[in-house]
């Protein structure tokens, strides 16, 4: 994520309280076997235009890796395309994290723009991109990724 310092638990308390009081902004914990290992959200939810930025984090390490964010990911795209019937979603990455620029793409999410120079890690500044993925684009990709097969197995063990 963009933040690079350690978040206290004022911070967050914070951060969840400004989420609660927001019209544009939805928050959901992802959970492994009754466990809270990360978030997923939307912000900047623009209804009119039918479109949001979204982000989400895996914060117990263990996890990462595991195609948790994958699942993730499609289970949100399902509810902005499917359920609230959104134009598009964006959001942005840094060019040094490629497992999400990877698994953005095969997603179906294409660049659109490019900040250079933006953030500044280790004494170096990192270019970030602005990716995003459109209903149509997400209707010709949805049926083909690999995840497919281990969500509609999910959905039947429920």
């Amino acid at each position: 994520m963009l933040n690079n310092h350690y978040i206290t638990k004022k911070e967050h308390q914070r951060w969840i309280e400004k989420l609660e009081k927001s019209e544009d902004a939805k928050v959901w914990v992802i959970h492994v076997n009754n466990f809270p290992i990360g978030t997923v959200y939307l912000e900047n939810i623009d209804y009119e235009n039918r479109n949001t930025n979204w982000d989400f984090y895996i914060g117990e390490t263990y996890y990462r890796g595991k195609g948790i964010g994958s699942i993730s990911l499609y289970r949100l795209m399902e509810y902005v395309f499917d359920k609230m019937k959104f134009h598009k979603m964006y959001t942005s990455v840094l060019d040094n994290n490629h497992g999400a620029l990877n698994l953005y793409k095969k997603f179906g999410f294409r660049e659109e723009g490019k900040l250079k120079k933006h953030i500044l890690r280790e004494g170096e500044y990192i270019d970030m991109f602005l990716v995003g993925i459109l209903e149509k684009e997400w209707e010709e990709v949805k049926d083909s990724l690999p995840i497919v097969d281990f969500i509609n197995m999910s959905d039947e063990l429920e």
